[in-house]
């Protein structure tokens, strides 16, 4: 009979943590797309309201990408599958190039409510603490 690995307690706690972090950014991204124009002035103000028609395809769909992707690299860990690093590498690669939008408009930096490097940075950072876990899951024979 072959041995069965034993999995820390804080690896499924990890586990959750990614997938509730990668779920919940799949309903910001519903949401964002489904909210009407007095909703989403009421949520990102009124200047950002006057920019949403001008927001490019390509930060939409790599926006789309990015929390979808992120989502099954999470489902992907938690069943202790080794793609989950590849799909947090492309969720990662496609959050950054879709807040490179914010990060080269000024005038979405103006219109946005809060400092406008927030949320990318928590983001990013998120992504690269995923591709860093994973990648070490991997090593240690979590992930197969």
């Amino acid at each position: 009979m072959s041995e069965q690995k034993t999995i820390p307690t804080l690896f499924w706690a990890v586990a959750g943590l990614f997938l509730l972090w990668n779920a919940f950014g799949c309903y910001m991204y519903v949401m964002e797309m489904t909210m009407s124009d007095e909703a989403y002035a009421e949520g990102f103000g009124e200047a950002m309201l006057a920019l949403r028609p001008t927001i490019p395809t390509w930060v939409t769909g790599t926006f789309a990408i990015a929390v979808w992707v992120g989502l099954l690299g999470a489902i992907m860990f938690l069943m202790r599958k080794k793609v989950a690093f590849p799909l947090f590498v492309l969720s990662l690669l496609s959050a950054i190039v879709s807040f490179s939008y914010v990060f080269m408009n000024s005038e979405v930096q103006e219109a946005s409510k809060m400092p406008f490097w927030v949320m990318p940075v928590i983001v990013i950072g998120m992504g690269i603490v995923e591709v860093i876990v994973s990648k070490r899951k991997i090593a240690k024979g979590i992930l197969t």
